[in-house]
């Protein structure tokens, strides 16, 4: 099957912490759920009922082309009239946001509709508005110096110690081989599908190097997560790629 290789960069994005009230801490890159509903922006699908906005067929995978890095940083969130009781019209109370600076990805999408959101990204378009994470962090995906339609294939199953160039889910790796000039991260707390009006469900872990390079795992022949797959994608040339 293809896959559709496209960028996402912009000078700042904000993917909130659903555990955090008084402070706004974010996730150090782009989740599961803000990508695949930026795809669905793109393409102008609108949420169903219980369920992603996407295609259940529809596969993700994401690889940082930038290390992720944040700074805090206090915004007057002017008249909030959900905070407190009564009339809150002049309710400017300084809130600590965490902001994810500079951030730059590069996604890979396989399924349904990957015809149209090629056509779409060619001719920059996209039906809604596309934003990393919060309304002030606009982004407009692009396809970068390598991007469009590639052909892929998936993995041979005698492979099972592999070189991965995307974050990979936890559930996925029977075991990290580490190397000693690479620094390795877990994000745990991802919530794994939108099902529509603030509503989430299920929870998963991911791992990556910090700086974006490939890493080496021995993936699970049958990882918890079926979703979970890895391809090779023409012109990766830094191992294989994690769709889910």
């Amino acid at each position: 099957m293809s896959v559709v290789v496209f960028e996402l960069k912009g000078p700042m994005a904000h993917f909130r912490r659903p555990d955090t009230i008084g402070a706004h801490a974010s996730y150090p890159f782009i989740p599961r759920t803000t990508l695949r509903g930026l795809i669905a922006a793109i393409l102008g699908l609108r949420q169903p009922l219980d369920q992603d906005p996407l295609p259940l067929e529809a596969r993700c995978g994401l690889k940082l082309l930038a290390a992720p890095r944040t700074v805090s940083q206090q915004l007057s969130f002017h008249g909030k009239k959900w905070i407190g009781a009564g009339s809150n019209d002049a309710f400017n109370r300084p809130t600590t946001v965490e902001i994810v600076v500079d951030p730059h990805y590069r996604v890979y999408y396989q399924g349904p509709l990957a015809d149209d959101l090629a056509e779409k990204i060619d001719k920059k378009q996209s039906v809604f508005h596309t934003y990393l994470g919060a309304a002030y962090c606009l982004t407009f995906p692009q396809w970068g110096e390598t991007g469009g339609v590639k052909n892929s294939k998936p993995i041979d199953d005698s492979e099972i110690m592999i070189k991965c160039s995307t974050v990979v889910p936890a559930a996925a790796i029977a075991r990290l081989e580490t190397e000693t000039d690479r620094s390795y991260a877990r994000v745990g707390g991802f919530v794994r599908e939108h099902i529509g009006g603030r509503r989430f469900r299920g929870v998963v872990s991911v791992l990556y190097e910090t700086s974006g390079e490939p890493i080496r795992i021995e993936r699970k022949p049958d990882p918890i997560d079926p979703d979970c797959r890895f391809v090779a994608v023409q012109d990766e040339n830094e191992g294989y790629v994690c769709l889910w």
